[in-house]
Parts: structure tokens; C-alpha cells; sequence
């Protein structure tokens, strides 16, 4: 496994990000196992975000109790979001106020006296930024988080936040959350996120090439759509649902046909689809972290090795252009 130095996280992250959300389908023996997993082969760095919740339950307080259970949180990496709009109307809360209340939170729900990253999950572009960049580094100054960083913001945002930092001797942004992946992303699975993929955002990527702002990747297997699990039937046959969300975002004769030729590429290595396509997205030049939603051991086992995988050159380029 190899591992990313960011700017005020004190231990380096793993480039393979635990993500949450799997998590919800598992008791808590069986989640405790997995995150066990994870750390054994190499995973330090989890992912939550204060609205990765139900009323009963949340992805925060979930690692907490993991946290307790291993008996605490010693070379463990907690990158943690908040500011996320209030639902079901989607009120923005992307302020000063709610960056406190959400750190406080997500900080007391899993039992630690700081969050080693913390991102906004969203972003409001009626707001000053200059003031979001102030209230952040209150939170540095207060011991409450190590770095922060945005998730879903233009790179127009994010470089605006840099000049003010720069310019008014702050910290600023060191990670960026975007989707990033094989396929280009044709839908937004969700309201106001952003993605890298695609011809549109090649100024991005240019921009993260050359910036010390890392990239983390969220659904670098693009809903499923880069996994076995899939075929192309059930995706066109799909009329609600997760599914029919991966189709209504990925599906299209260019997407599957980069697909098929990564999965090509794995017969060939022994390799599955997704482990080449998790591969791929590692191999971009901007050197980009991964977050992947393992559900069991088994799956550890496999995207850890997918980080460990060499692509040649001429691999990648045949997977994604053919």
C-alpha cells in the first residue's frame, strides 16, 4: 500500500480510502471485522460525513464504536464532511455556524478530540469565501481538526480558496473529494456534486497536476457500473432504483465499451473488472486517493491488491480510448 503526505494530517493516508456507506447493511460485530480487515492490509483512512446517518444510527458514531472496541485510534486516519444542505428541502449550510456545529459533532459522536481532515460536502457559491477560509482555521487553531478541504466544489471555488489562504497567511484547502473514475460520469447521481471525468473537465485535471491539493475519489467504481455484478441487461431493463441510477449516469456505448476492454485487460493479468478499474483510476497523474465502500473482507482483500496493481502505459491507454 502506499501512502499520501498531506499538509497537516500528521500520518500519512492510505491511498485506499474506506468509504461509509456499506457499513449501514452490517451489524456491528460484522463492521468491526471489515475495519479490522481494512487496517491489517493496509487501509488507515476512513471516510464519514455527519449526514451518512439514520435516525437510529450514523457512520460516525458507528466508528466510534469500532474505535473503542480496538481501543483507540492510534495510526488511524479520520477524514470526516459536514455542510451538507439540510434535507428533505435542501437548505444550504454552508457557514460558519454550521462548519462549527458539524466539526463539534462529528467529533463528539466519534469520541475523538479532533477530525485529521475535515471537508465541506457541499458548497454554496453565494458565500464569501473568505470567510468559510477564516472559520476553518479557527478550527485548526482550536485543535478540532488537523486540515480541511472541500468536496464537490468547481476548481474555480477551490482556487479561490487557496489565493485568499495565500494571500492572508492561512491554511488552505489539501484535498479535493470529486468523482472520479473510468467512465465519465453522463448524470449527476446526486444533486450538486462534481466530477473529473470526462472531456469537459481536462482543465481540471490539468489543475490538480499541478497544485498540492489531492484528489479523493469518490465512486471510482461508478456505482457498480465497473463490477461483474452488472450486465448490460439489467441496466437497460432498470426502471427505479440503485440500478436505474447507474444507468441514468453511466451507461452509453463509450462507457461500456471502456468496460469491456478493462475487463479484457484483467483476463489477461488475472485480474477482475474492478480491481483493473480501480488500478486505472490510481494510475492518473495527479495521483489521486480512492475511496471504495468495501462491504466484506474478501472485498478489502481484493481493491488492496487492485492498489498494488501496475498498469503499463499502453494498457491504460487501451482501456480507456481503445
Amino acid at each position: 500500500m502506499k501512502y499520501i503526505e498531506i499538509p497537516g494530517v500528521q500520518t500519512p493516508m492510505s491511498r485506499v480510502v474506506q468509504g461509509a456507506i456499506s457499513l449501514f447493511a452490517l451489524d456491528d460485530p460484522s463492521r468491526f471485522a471489515l475495519l479490522d480487515a481494512a487496517v491489517d492490509t493496509g487501509i488507515n483512512a476512513f471516510d464519514t460525513a455527519v449526514n451518512y446517518a439514520t435516525p437510529d444510527d450514523g457512520v460516525d458514531a458507528i466508528l466510534g464504536r469500532w474505535i473503542r472496541h480496538r481501543g483507540g485510534r492510534e495510526g488511524i486516519v479520520i477524514s470526516a464532511k459536514g455542510c451538507h444542505p439540510a434535507l428533505p428541502d435542501w437548505v444550504p449550510r454552508v457557514n460558519p455556524d454550521a462548519i462549527n456545529e458539524d466539526i463539534n459533532r462529528s467529533r463528539q459522536q466519534i469520541g475523538v478530540d479532533h477530525l485529521d481532515l475535515w471537508l465541506f460536502h457541499r458548497d454554496d457559491p453565494s458565500v464569501d469565501v473568505g470567510g468559510l477560509v477564516e472559520a476553518v482555521n479557527a478550527a485548526i487553531d482550536r485543535g478540532h481538526i488537523g486540515a480541511w478541504g472541500v468536496s464537490n466544489w468547481s476548481t474555480l471555488r477551490i482556487e479561490s480558496a487557496v489565493d485568499y489562504a495565500d494571500a492572508h497567511d492561512l491554511k488552505g484547502p489539501v484535498a479535493n473529494s470529486a468523482h472520479f473514475s473510468l467512465v465519465d460520469q453522463l448524470d449527476e447521481p446526486w444533486d450538486d456534486v462534481v466530477t473529473l471525468t470526462g472531456p469537459d473537465r481536462a482543465a481540471d485535471r490539468a489543475w490538480h497536476r499541478e497544485q498540492e491539493v489531492a484528489v479523493v475519489a469518490w465512486s471510482p467504481l461508478a456505482g457498480g457500473f465497473l463490477s461483474e455484478r452488472i450486465a448490460h441487461q439489467q441496466l437497460e431493463d432498470a426502471t427505479e432504483g440503485h440500478l436505474a441510477d447507474t444507468a441514468r449516469c453511466y451507461l452509453s456505448d463509450d462507457n461500456w465499451a471502456r468496460r469491456e476492454r478493462a475487463a479484457e485487460v484483467g483476463r489477461r493479468l488475472g485480474l477482475s473488472l474492478s480491481q483493473v478499474a480501480l488500478a486505472w483510476a490510481l494510475h492518473a497523474d495527479f495521483n489521486p486517493l480512492v475511496i471504495v465502500a468495501n462491504a466484506t473482507t474478501s472485498e478489502v482483500a481484493e481493491n488492496v491488491a487492485a492498489e498494488g496493481t501496475v498498469l503499463t502505459e499502453s494498457d491504460c491507454q487501451y482501456i480507456f480510448s481503445g
